[in-house]
């Protein structure tokens, strides 16, 4: 089941400007066949595949999807399919038209820019035997955190009622293809949106809606998570440079620790030798202090010698002074005698 096709008319395939093949939308193809019935009749629809001689007829169904013409053509796929289902052939048709998808992983927005991506076209054989179509198989830009682990490619689930089975996703893993798969939310479902009187329109109204709402964002689901040999590769690559750089930057920082090490090591010996000076000196101060307090003993004892002899020198002095006093006073009664003998003397003669 698809719900668009490439054409053929009488002169090849209908191109557009750019030269790569018009895309007909279901409902722009039921809406011709009932307007425009020779211009339908004109044209001859084919499956989407980009290579020719893949392409295969197909056949518009006025319930608003195309299918295969031949009942024998065959899909490798792994049984677990939705592709019968209207809104599986939406939303797949829709996500090969975007350029970039912002998918929600783990509650995260991881933008993926695709340089390519194929609907139901990427045909992948295993050595197992097994083989598989994804929905959508594309390459992503460097730019994208997954770019390296993944080798830049991705193939995309989209499940309705069908998960991936675990069988695909060891077989994907193993053969170092991430999947991404996507589950189909009733805010992205189209059967139930669908009027019966207008096909057409109610399809194509749908379209644009889910258009919308996928072109926000999709949250999706990582199936198989490998890691590429080139990631690898940088990664042992990375860890040899980061191994480098911490021998190297043990090496400094041991010779730093040894220059430390000198330098303390200069510092005790230093801090050893004011210690032992400082013991010495300390030494030499005591002794000081000791003779200091004998030689001011010795003092205080002279000063108290002097000071008794100096009281002694006092009170000798005091005594000599009290004794010339008397000697001054009996010589002034002397001599007070002497000169009154002698006025007696001198009135008598006269």
């Amino acid at each position: 089941m698809k719900i668009w096709a490439c054409a053929k008319g009488p002169n090849g395939y209908i191109n557009r400007e750019d030269g790569r093949y018009r895309l007909y939308f279901i409902w722009q193809v039921l809406k011709m066949r009932r307007e425009n019935p020779s211009e339908f009749n004109a044209l001859t629809f084919f499956s989407t595949h980009s290579r020719e001689d893949k392409r295969r007829e197909m056949v518009a169904v006025k319930n608003g999807y195309f299918r295969y013409k031949s009942n024998d053509v065959q899909v490798a796929r792994s049984g677990d399919s939705d592709g019968e289902t209207l809104s599986h052939a939406t939303l797949i048709t829709i996500l090969a038209q975007l350029e970039t998808i912002n998918f929600v992983i783990n509650n995260e927005l991881v933008p993926f820019t695709f340089t390519r991506l194929a609907a139901e076209e990427t045909h992948l054989k295993f050595g197992n035997g097994n083989s598989y179509i994804p929905d959508l198989y594309g390459e992503f830009t460097a730019d994208n955190p997954y770019y390296k682990k993944w080798g830049g490619k991705v193939a995309i689930e989209v499940c309705y009622a069908n998960p991936c089975s675990m069988q695909k996703v060891v077989d994907f893993r193993e053969h170092g293809i991430p999947i991404m798969e996507v589950k189909i939310t009733d805010s992205i479902k189209v059967e139930k949106y669908i009027l019966s009187d207008d096909i057409e329109g109610s399809l194509e109204r749908r379209y644009q809606q889910i258009t919308e709402i996928v072109s926000r964002q999709l949250y999706c689901k990582v199936l198989s998570d490998p890691v590429s040999t080139r990631f690898h590769q940088d990664y042992v690559r990375q860890s040899e440079k980061e191994r480098a750089e911490l021998i190297d930057k043990n090496k400094h920082e041991t010779m730093l620790l040894f220059k430390k090490y000198r330098d303390t090591e200069s510092i005790v010996t230093t801090v050893s030798k004011e210690r032992d000076g400082l013991v010495v000196a300390k030494d030499l101060v005591e002794k000081w202090n000791n003779e200091l307090a004998i030689t001011a003993g010795e003092l205080r004892q002279s000063f108290n010698d002097l000071e008794v002899e100096l009281a002694k020198y006092k009170k000798g002095y005091t005594q000599k002074v009290h004794e010339v006093d008397g000697l001054k006073k009996e010589l002034e009664r002397g001599t007070e005698g002497v000169w009154t003998k002698i006025k007696k003397i001198f009135i008598s003669d006269a």
